[in-house]
């Protein structure tokens, strides 16, 4: 057996850590016909963003009681539901879409994201707005603000796009509360399982198998990720799986880390270790 070890030193640049190149020593290797490659280990770091613009999740919308639609957009990494909210309010805060409650100085938001825990959905919580609720004695309205507080009851809305957006808090496209004008603080709760994060597995593939019981026929391994963000977590199979490998003359091999469904992913952080085995016992005849 050959044990053949890859790290960062393998990576290739502008791969987002996921593709990593392996030079065989003296030029090559043959691989003949019975050979089989597995997993032994992977150690690596949870560091795979859930809102990139590759996922085409990263920009929703809200519209004001001016009835104008505003961009939340999202910088690439991972994110709660609680951080998402945070963004909204930040956005909010730049736009001047607030009030201050003068005796106290305290910011009122009008548009809310939050997690029920007991229903296992996303709620988008809208707060009415008007003058008598509002009056200017107590509420002021941002300096330099171009909107004024509606005489009637007005409410912001949650604009969610038809991105992949949507799977993220679990709702449909659309305008949530549905309308701009009720009376009441209305709570709307995501008709979908949220999916906050796009991975639930990774997909190691090698350009040298030919796994013909898989889509990709490269797979050697599936493993999902493991401890919070920004952890390192290992993975080592108790028994080693072998797949069939390509036989021919190779100079390198290729390792490429994808998502459950083969999508290109962002590993954040370059530091792994990789250990696979090659068998070149030509008379192994178990199934791979």
């Amino acid at each position: 057996m050959r044990t053949i070890v890859l790290s960062q030193r393998q990576i290739v640049p502008g791969s987002n850590n996921t593709t990593l190149e392996y030079s065989f020593p003296a030029g090559g290797l043959q691989i003949k016909a019975g050979t089989t490659i597995a997993l032994s280990s992977i150690s690596l770091f949870n560091s795979t963003p859930n809102i990139t613009i590759s996922y085409q999740n990263n920009e929703f919308r809200y519209r004001w009681v001016d009835g104008i639609q505003y961009t939340v957009a999202i910088v690439d990494g991972f994110y709660e539901i609680s951080n998402l909210n945070d963004y909204l309010h930040q956005t909010m805060l730049t736009n001047k879409h607030y009030l201050t409650e003068i005796s106290t100085g305290n910011f009122v938001w009008f548009l809310t994201l939050a997690v029920n825990t007991s229903t296992y959905k996303i709620d988008v919580v809208a707060y009415p707005m008007n003058l008598t609720d509002y009056p200017a004695a107590s509420y002021s309205v941002p300096s330099g603000a171009t909107w004024t507080v509606p005489a009637i009851n007005t409410n912001p809305q949650l604009a969610v796009p038809s991105t992949a957006f949507r799977d993220i808090i679990g709702f449909a496209a659309g305008f949530f509360p549905s309308s701009s004008t009720v009376s009441v603080v209305t709570t709307t709760s995501s008709t979908a399982i949220p999916q906050v994060s796009p991975l639930s597995s990774y997909l190691l593939k090698c350009s040298i198998v030919n796994n013909n019981y898989s889509i990709p026929n490269s797979l050697i391994y599936s493993f999902p990720p493991s401890g919070g963000f920004g952890t390192q977590f290992v993975v080592a199979p108790n028994q080693m799986s072998f797949i069939d490998c390509q036989t021919g003359y190779y100079s390198n091999l290729i390792v490429t880390i994808s998502d459950q469904n083969d999508r290109s992913v962002v590993l954040l952080d370059p530091n792994m270790t990789i250990l696979l085995v090659i068998d070149e016992d030509a008379h192994k005849t178990e199934m791979k």
